[in-house]
């Protein structure tokens, strides 16, 4: 790490603990080793397709699609593309693909048709896994296009395209998954053998795409060893074991979906649910209670759309042991309402993301203060510093960019060397540091608190004024169940604030003046929105809109408030 002072513990740097040791394989020798040990105890489960399979028979499973991606001439290095919901065979072909060394590229579920064809290009898939349908959407049209892309030759690395789900969807254009391992058997067990002990752990293993919600994605690249470690690292910190049966709503293409979910479950020999293919709060409450789940993982956003139909539906009480949030700002009212709903006995609130594979920390929710949330436990493994803008470390109590480092930090963004550059800094003694992006400020017993995106922070005049601060006291509000708060243009300010609102179910509106007045007890003047709207309201969707994994699209929320305000100013 860079030379320090005597004092360290005055400037803003954390290590995590050398305990337990870092696991150092591919995830196919997991998977083998699971097979092996817990032969019968049930992996994985899929309520909808009505699969439930052990790991001896996901092992079986595995092993013949890797066959057929080898009868297909899939070899290490390769890319392998799958655009589907969850289902079993995501994960089996994940698991087979990694097992012999080939990428797998998860395209995100939302994904448009030129999209879907541009990611395609830019990684050199050979294969793609799809399906006619996500959850309720029909890819009819994109299927047409990629079948034009395919016989025009468009996608000059793309050979094949498999359905893994048809929807009763006849055509005769594409495979079926049935027909794609139809000849599997004819690689023998030793060239699938030899082929599972090349893959090193720090071959890469997965293509993973950044959220997008404050611009275009970008691809990072994580090896084997990035996903396992944090995998293990997770479990270890939720104490999971054999017994656990996780129920988890996270997207397969979402690294919260793969490692916080599947890998963390199989490193420990836990069973894992996905309740449906896409996120639907009353399948996961239903299947959290009938398969007696002890663990639930979700976003902020997640879990305040379970509660509203907890509530809705009226349902007994659940004993949850454990689980995690995160991925977006948590309020501890949030915390505490599912303390009481879902009776978490130890709810772990984590920050990370998918550049870290995910996660750098992971703290108790019954450790969280009563008015705030901050991240108390860095992962063993891992580092953290906030640095200003030139750099430097920063004293504990100021504000900066984090900086994480350690065993879970990307490889690096695919064809892209200079974002790469930007966000990869080696320090003077070679350690290479993942700049977040994220704005931190660390007090003096080293608990970490995220104050916003850097992108995010909203310039008024020339003060800084930071999102998640206002949107926190907002959401106190008991007529107020989730929060946005944007940044809009202004010829003077440069911008000003703009919050949309949720109400709460059975709560009555407040008017915008109260709004004000009540947040003024608490904030300056100067951080009160200029601009309040209520979603439902006329020209104001009725949702927030969210990528699948459970975030707040910033941008757009930033374009329909940007366009609100010209409107309503246009009127004045």
């Amino acid at each position: 790490m860079d030379s320090m002072p005597d004092n360290v513990s005055s400037l803003s740097l954390l290590h995590g603990p050398s305990e337990p040791a870092l696991k150092t394989y591919s995830i196919g020798h997991l998977l083998k080793q699971q097979a092996a040990q817990l032969p019968t105890q049930e992996a994985v489960i899929f309520p909808t397709e009505g699969v439930r399979h052990t790991y001896q028979e996901l092992n079986t499973r595995v092993r013949t699609v890797s066959q057929a991606l080898i009868v297909h001439g899939i070899r290490a290095g390769d890319r392998i593309g799958v655009f589907s919901g969850n289902c079993a065979a995501y994960v089996e072909i994940f698991l087979a693909a990694t097992s012999i060394g080939a990428v797998t590229v998860l395209l995100n579920n939302a994904y448009s048709t030129t999209e879907c064809l541009n990611v395609l290009r830019t990684t050199g898939c050979s294969l793609l896994f799809t399906a006619t349908h996500i959850g309720e959407r029909d890819l009819s049209s994109c299927l047409r296009a990629l079948k034009t892309s395919l016989d025009s030759n468009e996608l000059p690395c793309l050979n094949q395209i498999i359905l893994i789900q048809t929807n009763n969807y006849s055509s005769g254009q594409f495979a079926s998954f049935e027909t794609f391992l139809k000849h599997a058997s004819v690689v023998p067990d030793s060239t699938l053998s030899e082929m599972e002990q090349k893959v090193q752990d720090d071959q890469i293993c997965t293509f993973q795409f950044t959220s997008g919600t404050t611009g275009a994605p970008k691809i990072a690249m994580l090896t084997h060893k990035n996903v396992i470690s944090n995998a293990h690292l997770i479990g270890h910190r939720l104490l999971l074991t054999e017994k656990d049966v996780i129920c988890c709503p996270y997207p397969l293409f979402h690294i919260s979906g793969l490692v916080i979910g599947l890998l963390s479950c199989l490193t420990y020999g836990a069973a894992i649910v996905y309740p449906s293919p896409t996120f639907d709060p009353v399948a996961v409450l239903h299947e959290a209670m009938r398969e007696k789940c002890t663990g639930l993982h979700g976003t902020p956003t997640i879990f305040i759309a379970l509660l509203e139909r907890y509530r809705e539906l009226n349902l007994g009480p659940f004993r949850i042991r454990t689980g995690l949030i995160g991925g977006a700002p948590i309020l501890a009212a949030l915390l505490k309402d599912m303390h009481v709903a879902f009776g978490f006995e130890d709810l772990m609130v984590a920050y990370g993301m998918t550049e870290t594979s995910p996660i750098s920390f992971m703290s108790r929710s019954a450790d969280q203060p009563c008015d705030g949330v901050f991240h108390r436990n860095i992962l063993p493994h891992t580092s953290a510093k906030i640095i200003d803008s030139s750099g430097k470390i920063v004293p504990r109590g100021v504000r900066g960019e984090l900086c994480i480092a350690g065993s879970g930090v990307q490889r690096g963004y695919y064809q892209n060397p200079e974002k790469t550059r930007e966000a990869l800094k080696p320090d003077t003694s070679g350690v290479v540091w993942m700049h977040s992006g994220d704005e931190a400020v660390m007090d003096v017993h080293g608990h970490c608190v995220i104050t916003g995106r850097i992108k995010d922070i909203i310039i008024r005049g020339a003060e800084n004024i930071y999102p998640v601060e206002i949107e926190e006291h907002l959401n106190k509000h008991h007529s107020i169940s989730q929060s946005c708060v944007v940044g809009v243009k202004h010829e003077t300010l440069g911008e000003e604030v703009a919050a949309f609102l949720q109400g709460t179910l059975g709560q009555p509106r407040p008017s915008n003046v109260e709004i004000l007045e009540w947040l003024q007890i608490n904030l300056g003047a100067q951080k009160a929105p200029a601009w309040i709207f209520w979603l439902g309201d006329v020209n104001v969707p009725a949702v927030f809109p969210i990528t699948d994994s459970g975030k707040i699209k910033r941008t757009e929320m930033v374009e329909l408030g940007n366009r609100l305000v010209g409107e309503r100013r246009t009127h004045l």
